[in-house]
């Protein structure tokens, strides 16, 4: 298993050094730390001035890339240079109680609206530039996952309630609820243009759903714990389960096909699946990220660790030859990672310092994709 060092910086870097370029009176300085595989954590402070970037501790070395980038690295502890990134968006969910937070939230493609829940059983639905648009309430428990339509104007929701709800993003109508789980829902997905969908919960157990009649077309039996992720494709369903596997069932036999893990190995919290490349990807609840090739499940192609807080979300960012995800953990640490040997960390995004990363949606640009992602403090950010 490979061990990556990191550097983490204070979320709020770019006021100090906007603050240092227009020459605002007084002293800019901002935190940053490292964690080094064996090494012990060295903390730090850099100071912004007009036309640098000064670290008190020569260990690391820092620069400045734009108002929103900088790189950061410690030769001398063996953490290579990386990108650091902040918002050039964040969207407060003002609804949203900022003890309680994003819990679950979705953009729509390539990103007008948003759809955001917490733990007062009520979605809101936002403009993207901010404007509240309707709130959908009927939830009577913590909204778990949330996802809209390939329409935009329809939403798909689940709660610690066991139930599952069709919304109008429009007017905040609910025509359909869908009730069969005995165990708090905890992932959905949409099933081509949505006549179906898919939802897991803690009861262990993952259903395929057609909307149109509100029934339940299929239901697997994966563990006898909960079921923490999923991740649809044509070809695989797969599921993230907390007895230590993950789990690929064929939606086409409707059979489970392959295995991956094992069971009393920590807990899977997050999925994802590279068609392309054939890749199944989990992340664990002690940090771990694991990487099989579907075809055999028995060998682990490759693990990495950043750090030992659980992996909240992992989501695919490309499917080329060298794949890559963006992952976001139970500490506040979002960034994309190369799938490669060894594995190269590519950009980290900060906004977040030690809340737990809940969602991460992609969506596409001109440029690179956007990386959406939202934390327990009432914003969903946008890099």
């Amino acid at each position: 298993m490979q061990v990556l060092g990191y550097i983490a910086v204070q979320p709020d870097w770019p006021i100090d050094v906007t603050n240092a370029q227009n020459k605002v009176e007084g002293e800019h300085k901002f935190w940053v730390s490292a964690y080094a595989p064996s090494e012990p954590s060295l903390h730090t402070s850099v100071r912004a001035t007009a036309d640098a970037l000064l670290v008190d501790d020569a260990r690391i070395e820092a620069s400045l890339v734009s108002s929103r980038q900088l790189h950061l690295s410690s030769p001398s502890l063996f953490i290579p240079r990386c990108v650091y990134t902040a918002p050039s968006r964040t969207v407060a969910c003002t609804q949203i109680a900022r003890g309680t937070g994003v819990r679950a939230f979705d953009v729509t493609q390539p990103g007008g609206l948003i759809v955001a829940g917490g733990d007062d059983g009520a979605l809101d639905v936002y403009e993207t530039h901010g404007t509240h648009r309707v709130r959908l309430e009927g939830h009577i428990g913590d909204i778990t996952s949330c996802v809209f339509f390939p329409s935009g104007q329809v939403v798909l929701s689940g709660a610690t309630d066991m139930q599952i709800k069709i919304w109008s993003a429009c007017d905040g109508t609910n025509p359909v609820t869908l009730v069969g789980h005995t165990g708090a829902i905890t992932d959905l997905c949409i099933i081509g243009v949505g006549k179906r969908v898919v939802s897991a919960a803690k009861d262990g157990c993952v259903k395929v759903w057609e909307c149109g009649t509100s029934s339940c077309l299929h239901t697997y039996e994966v563990s006898v714990d909960a079921v923490n992720a999923i991740w649809y494709d044509e070809s695989a369903l797969v599921a993230a389960c907390e007895d230590g596997r993950v789990v690929v069932i064929d939606p086409a036999e409707q059979v489970i096909k392959a295995v991956f893990g094992k069971k009393g190995e920590p807990p899977m919290r997050s999925v994802a699946y590279d068609a392309r490349n054939r890749l199944v990807i989990g992340g664990r609840a002690d940090g771990v990220v694991c990487v099989w090739d579907m075809d055999n499940p028995d060998d682990m192609k490759l693990s990495f660790r950043r750090g030992n807080a659980s992996v909240s979300v992992i989501r695919l960012v490309s499917q080329s030859t060298e794949p890559r995800i963006c992952v976001g953990t139970e500490d506040g640490q979002l960034y994309t990672a190369a799938l490669s040997d060894p594995v190269t960390v590519i950009e980290d995004f900060v906004a977040f310092d030690v809340n737990p990363i809940s969602q991460i949606r992609i969506t596409p640009s001109a440029s690179r994709p956007h990386i959406w992602a939202a934390a327990q403090d009432s914003r969903v950010c946008m890099f």
